[in-house]
């Protein structure tokens, strides 16, 4: 099943790069952001409904630290104290979009990866990348800065918040585009695109909510 699967998008690709001039290149840029378009109500919903539990979240905190101190002795009770709190607010676990979403994304994306792989070799060449078939630095630079933009647009991450540990997923991105081969590094480079796209969206959605 998953062999039949990742054959098809390997077929796909091939299609796509067909109608593109013979461009592998443009395919999986192409798939990356049919595949993420696709997903964006899906995803935009999730990001909606984890920025509204963070605000329900930080208009609690006050009642979150007296029952911290209430509780002190007794994790129990606290654990307890909380779960009740959150049940009178309508205040959820926040992983059920989440990770339906997950679930969604998870598969695809490892049998893209699988794809983009596997044909690899034909891919040749695409803009500055004279081989598809080996990471690219200019392209890993590229990620990276989407990924510090899809960042610094997430209404979910406050300014103070914004420390070094932040930054660490777009370090760690820049690292693993660098030292795979270009053909995946442009499917995280149509995907990032999408990210800040979704942020985009997300804020404008979080400005017209009632304060």
């Amino acid at each position: 099943m998953w062999t039949m699967f990742v054959n098809g998008i390997v077929a796909l690709l091939g299609h796509l790069a067909a109608g593109l001039d013979g461009s592998y290149g443009l395919a999986v840029i192409a798939l990356a952001l049919a595949v993420r378009l696709a997903l964006l109500p899906m995803t935009l919903h999730a990001a909606e409904q984890g920025w509204l539990r963070q605000r329900r979240l930080a208009t609690l905190k006050p009642q979150l630290e007296r029952l911290r101190e209430h509780h002190a002795k007794n994790p129990a009770a606290h654990a307890a104290a909380m779960q009740s709190l959150y049940r009178e607010h309508g205040i959820t676990s926040g992983l059920g979009s989440g990770l339906l979403t997950a679930l969604v994304q998870a598969p695809m994306s490892a049998g893209i990866y699988a794809a983009i792989r596997q044909g690899m070799t034909s891919m040749g060449s695409f803009l500055w990348i004279p081989k598809l078939a080996r990471p690219d630095l200019w392209l890993a630079l590229s990620v990276a800065m989407l990924g510090m933009a899809a960042m610094l647009l997430n209404p979910m991450l406050p300014e103070q918040a914004r420390t070094l540990l932040h930054w660490l997923p777009v370090a760690i991105s820049f690292f693993m585009v660098w030292h795979v081969a270009a053909g995946l590094g442009l499917y995280w480079l149509g995907s990032g695109s999408v990210t800040v796209l979704q942020n985009l969206l997300l804020r404008q959605r979080v400005r017209r909510l009632p304060a």
